[in-house]
């Protein structure tokens, strides 16, 4: 996975470089030296629990998995996966859960950094793209490429009301406060599995930023192949109701490219789907992860049986076939 932060890029590259290079001639010991070195420097400028850590900790576990080392390279990552985790978790109390009066600003304790790092990303009203449930997104400043998810604020996020961070208490299986936590959860598991192939549907995952309005997941913007962002397919649909039937095929390959994989998502709308138009063939991307796997339902069956996972996402999916076309108004 790629990650968008280090604190100083052209040290970064060139550490890479070197670490490349010492790993070409077998040179191990001297590649995992130098990322060490460079990961007890970023503790000391942030801390040992900063996702600044991220590219530097991946470096470790890749050298490992090189040596054939998969014990010590898996705990890097869980390393990672818990940072990540804890980015996201409210700084709250029994009585703000209860109350329902919580934030999303991270708890997370930062050193100064003494080489200027811009710490918060400022998110203005003019950047926004839309929301969900639980999210808003926002246009990355200055980077077109590029998008950052950020928790709703307080009860306003579906999953932040008191009732359901009670009932999660007696249900853990339900869906996590934060769908941040979700989706990076997903990212740092089954993608290191799934490869490069799976971007074919889904958006790369860029990393962690610090914002005004609290932490966010930065994500890609699709785009087809003349530059234009991809549509949702609501909208695609909209404007092309005579391609109803290429899009039913899109979708069905969409669908078995899932199963083949062993992946379950259970947010089959429009909103959730982009088509990316390219040169030779199109293809669906899902740009909402945080359902994969978690079906959200009261019944822990679905939850712990591969089985019914797998049924409840089949219904969901015929579903919204029976749904085509949608009804949209053309702007």
């Amino acid at each position: 996975m790629e990650s968008y932060y280090c604190w100083e890029l052209e040290h970064l590259e060139k550490l890479q470089q070197d670490v490349q290079n010492f790993s070409e001639n077998n040179q191990f010991d001297e590649a995992r030296s130098i990322v060490i070195q460079s990961v007890q420097k970023a503790e000391n400028l942030f801390s040992k629990n900063h996702p600044a850590l991220t590219p530097y900790l991946e470096m470790l576990a890749r050298i490992y998995e090189l040596e054939g080392l998969n014990s010590k390279s898996e705990a890097i990552y869980q390393r990672i996966l818990k940072i990540w985790e804890n980015t996201f978790v409210p700084p709250w109390g029994i009585k703000s859960m209860l109350s329902g009066d919580i934030h999303n600003k991270s708890s997370l304790k930062t050193k100064k950094c003494p080489l200027s790092i811009p710490d918060t990303i400022t998110i203005t009203e003019d950047l926004y793209l839309g929301a969900g449930d639980t999210r808003r997104c926002y246009a990355f400043p200055n980077d077109p490429g590029k998008c950052i998810k950020i928790e709703k604020p307080g009860k306003e996020g579906l999953h932040n009301r008191p009732k359901h961070r009670l009932k999660r208490k007696i249900m853990p299986w339900l869906a996590d406060f934060s769908s941040n936590r979700e989706e990076s959860r997903f990212y740092h598991t089954m993608v290191r599995q799934l490869g490069e192939n799976f971007y074919t549907h889904a958006p790369k995952c860029y990393g962690i930023v610090f914002t005004n309005l609290g932490p966010g997941l930065v994500f890609e913007r699709i785009r087809d192949f003349d530059g234009n962002y991809s549509e949702r397919l609501d909208k695609f649909l909209g404007k092309y109701p005579e391609k109803t039937d290429k899009v039913m095929l899109l979708l069905a390959k969409l669908y078995n490219y899932l199963n083949e994989n062993a992946l379950s998502i259970f947010c089959w709308n429009y909103e959730n789907l982009v088509l990316r138009k390219n040169i030779h063939e199109d293809n669906l991307v899902v740009i909402d992860w945080k359902s994969q796997g978690n079906p959200n339902t009261d019944s822990p069956l679905v939850y712990l049986s591969s089985r019914f996972k797998k049924r409840k996402m089949q219904i969901q999916f015929i579903n919204l076939l029976l749904a085509l076309p949608p009804n949209y108004k053309r702007n």
